[in-house]
């Protein structure tokens, strides 16, 4: 039978697609890796990868294996996790996009430790493709997220609605219109999310399928930075609503819809299926749901 150091060495190959890449990642050699991934092809007598010169391509037989070994996986992570804080508090971590920790987490949270002073939480805030990876390798519990999951693994649900808007500086010609025609922003300059990014995915979607193109001037990780160009007039932001409204109040910037064209999108609620549903998550959840 696989020992759970296979599994983990077998998951590594599986998602890195190559058995140099999966040694590095784990601190083990190369010759290690190959003979784990050699053991268990002999242990279920079946081929787990189809060898090619530039990456590794996994078999019906080793998608099986995956599937069972995520599982088993995050099975002992759980057990690590749950035995770690027997006699202690229930932790919870939690994962974030960028507009979710920057308008949401904070409230959240602390509605949360109010209401349950004995969860232990932990906030991890980044873009939605590092928050899926992070939920794959069983380092978060939870995310509340903007963009689109990729992951089967990962279980979805919409919990709440967003709208993302345009933002310009003062001194563009947009400044102090409520809507703009999306044909106005053909070839115009943008300050925009880096990639990964939930708001900037939905964005390059909706351009793309309108035919419209434009041109990405500065990549930013986080809205202050878009708001301080798009506030000197370097060119055009697009953030969420709730993300623009404390700078659209100041002043700093104006804001605009396109005529139209949806901008709606909704947070997603995530959790790894291959987990179980603690007691935390399921609070976490309920806060969540029960939002006006």
């Amino acid at each position: 039978m696989a020992t759970l150091k296979q599994l983990k060495t077998f998951i590594a190959v599986a998602e890195y697609k190559k058995m140099s890449e999966a040694a590095k990642r784990l601190y083990i050699s190369q010759p290690t890796v190959s003979q784990i991934i050699s053991d268990l092809e002999n242990e279920y007598q079946t081929r787990l990868f189809e060898r090619f010169p530039k990456e590794l391509k996994i078999t019906p037989s080793g998608q099986m294996l995956l599937e069972s070994a995520r599982e088993i996986a995050a099975s002992h992570e759980h057990l690590e996790q749950s035995m770690k804080h027997a006699n202690s508090l229930r932790p919870l971590r939690i994962g974030a996009t960028l507009t979710v920790g920057n308008t949401l987490m904070g409230s959240l949270v602390e509605t949360l430790t109010l209401q349950s002073p004995d969860i232990d939480v932990k906030v991890f805030i980044d873009n939605t493709q590092l928050i899926e990876h992070r939920m794959i390798h069983n380092e978060l519990d939870i995310a509340l997220v903007e963009g689109i999951i990729v992951h089967q693994e990962i279980m979805t649900e919409p919990v709440l609605e967003d709208t993302l808007c345009i933002i310009c500086g003062k001194g563009h010609p947009f400044a102090g219109r409520s809507s703009i025609a999306i044909e106005e922003l053909r070839h115009q300059d943008f300050i925009i999310w880096e990639k990964g990014n939930g708001t900037r995915a939905i964005f390059e979607n909706i351009m793309l399928h309108s035919h419209i193109p434009f041109a990405i001037k500065w990549e930013c990780s986080g809205r202050c930075g878009i708001v301080d160009a798009v506030r000197h007039n370097l060119g055009l932001g697009v953030l969420s609503r709730r993300c623009a409204a404390e700078y659209e109040e100041k002043g700093d910037i104006f804001v605009c819809q396109i005529e139209n064209v949806s901008m709606k999108r909704y947070f997603y609620l995530c959790y790894n299926h291959c987990r179980p549903v603690t007691s935390q998550m399921q609070e976490f959840s309920d806060l969540i749901k029960n939002m006006e």
